[in-house]
């Protein structure tokens, strides 16, 4: 068997055979067997946002009753303080000066995505490649836009889905769901293509390593350590280096840019529901003592 069908056949086995694993594992549920290690990832992410929020929220209040505020923050605060900043001005910058309270949703969604994808760099499983986490968050936003939709369009809203006229229905509905299938794949395949890679570099890496060594007759055998009795140490001599590039790179780069389209793409399609914002005069804008004397009559 030449190289050339190894690799399709490893490329076949790992797309096909985990994605089969992945919507079997979705969809069926056997009572705790079903509690798979993606699963456990999440809740470990969910508990560790909630403990971060209980600590930072408890903090804040002590700041509040000593006055801290009228002082820098310094330690959990500074940074607390710098990220809530960030949050809002993201909301105000992608969905008007109006909508700035949205920046809790956005902490919350920013914090929770970004740890997904780099929950893998400290040995859990990833969440952002088992596909019930991208769909389940792209079914949360679409509530939401669904929601703001009817919340200010009241019955009105129903309209859009027969415009210009009524046997536009079908190709509005699926208009309508599109958001869902496109966020999803975007998230999923995203972070399976990089799984696939990591692990198809691994395998070539490893195969290239064990090679090395046989050509020089080195077959796992030195000393008397069960480690170097082990033929397997001989093929991860050439992985770890390269193998770590690639995991930090699609965890930390390719996390954060898929953090931030994801979440622009929240917001941008959010705020599309809402009214405009009011436009603010620019002598509005300044302090009471720096306004324009205007004298009537």
């Amino acid at each position: 068997m030449n190289f050339l069908s190894v690799f399709t056949e490893r490329v076949t086995s790992a797309t096909s055979h985990s994605f089969n694993d992945k919507m079997e594992s979705m969809f069926h549920w056997d009572g705790w067997a079903s509690i798979d290690a993606p699963l456990v990832s999440s809740l470990f992410v969910m508990l560790l946002l909630a403990v971060i929020g209980i600590v930072v929220g408890v903090r804040a209040k002590i700041a509040l009753k000593r006055k801290e505020y009228l002082e820098k923050p310094k330690g959990i605060m500074f940074f607390a303080e710098l990220y809530y900043n960030m949050c809002n001005n993201f909301a105000s910058s992608n969905m008007g000066e109006n909508h700035i309270s949205w920046g809790g949703y956005f902490w919350t969604l920013f914090a929770y995505l970004f740890i997904s994808f780099n929950i893998s760099l400290f040995g859990l499983p990833s969440l952002v490649d088992w596909l019930a986490c991208p769909l389940c968050l792209a079914i949360i936003m679409f509530t939401i836009i669904q929601f703001q939709g009817l919340k200010y369009s009241k019955l009105g809203y129903f309209h859009r889905y027969v415009e210009p006229i009524f046997v536009f229905l079908p190709v509005n509905l699926i208009t309508m769901w599109a958001p869902i299938v496109s966020t999803t794949m975007r998230l999923f395949g995203n972070c399976l293509s990089g799984t696939i890679l990591v692990g198809l570099v691994q395998w070539a890496l490893s195969s290239a390593s064990s090679g090395i060594f046989d050509a020089l007759g080195v077959v796992g055998t030195i000393g008397t350590s069960s480690f170097w009795n082990n033929p397997g140490w001989t093929s991860v001599f050439l992985a770890p280096f390269p193998v770590g590039i690639l995991n930090s790179y699609f965890s930390l780069f390719s996390g954060f840019i898929q953090t931030l389209v994801f979440a622009s793409l929240s917001a941008i399609w959010i705020s599309q529901e809402m009214p405009a914002a009011s436009p603010v005069k620019k002598e509005d804008a300044l302090p009471q003592e720096a306004r324009p004397l205007v004298i009537e009559g």
